[in-house]
């Protein structure tokens, strides 16, 4: 499996996690509402760096419930992970663009960097990837 399609799997395999704390944001929210309705590669994209960027920062957790509730509407809606089965070359290169723009955005790799400098910027600029990011 290539490097991106095992980013694809683990975002796939996130929308089923859960830890039992429910999610921090509900999906009225203008912000999660943003994301539920994004075409299926960028939302992936920005589910995947999200991932990334709570992984290498301890301050940070992935809201792993959030996920699966906005995956569940997206199924609904016909652009859940039932869909992006057939996008996933799309979800492959949008992954790989919004990674690319992250790293030149905030200097730092996506692997192996602390990245919690990026998370605090991102939360600050309440981007979506932020919406994804509960602090610990």
């Amino acid at each position: 499996m290539t490097k991106r399609g095992g980013a694809i799997c683990a975002a796939l395999v996130l929308a089923g996690c859960t830890t039992g704390s429910g999610p921090t944001r509900e999906l009225t929210d203008s912000a999660v509402q943003r994301l539920v309705m994004m075409p299926t590669p960028a939302y992936y994209a920005t589910l995947t760096i999200a991932s990334q960027v709570a992984q290498n920062c301890a301050r940070y957790r992935y809201d792993a419930e959030l996920d699966s509730a906005m995956n569940e509407r997206r199924n609904e809606l016909g652009r859940g992970s039932l869909s992006a089965i057939a996008q996933r070359d799309g979800i492959e290169l949008e992954t790989d663009v919004s990674q690319r723009s992250f790293t030149a955005k905030h200097g730092v790799a996506l692997q192996g960097a602390d990245l919690c400098p990026a998370a605090d910027a991102e939360v600050l600029q309440g981007s979506l990837i932020s919406v994804m990011l509960v602090p610990v």
